[in-house]
């Protein structure tokens, strides 16, 4: 696994804790639905982010 791949994971699943987390301590239920919602938008946040990187990256060199 590359650094940056590494960095991916870990940071989606500390965003994860920190969503189940905070719905469990504010809502009292946890709706696997809302988390589905919220890791595919994180997800897709984070694979736009990496395009862009990649993109600058090629303009750069």
């Amino acid at each position: 696994m590359t650094t940056r791949r590494n960095l991916y994971v870990s940071g989606f699943v500390a965003a994860s804790l920190s969503y189940i987390f905070n719905t469990l301590a504010f809502t009292g239920s946890f709706d696997v639905a809302r988390w589905t919602v919220f890791a595919a938008l994180f997800l897709a946040t984070m694979y736009g982010f990496e395009m862009f990187i990649a993109r600058v990256e090629a303009v750069e060199a």
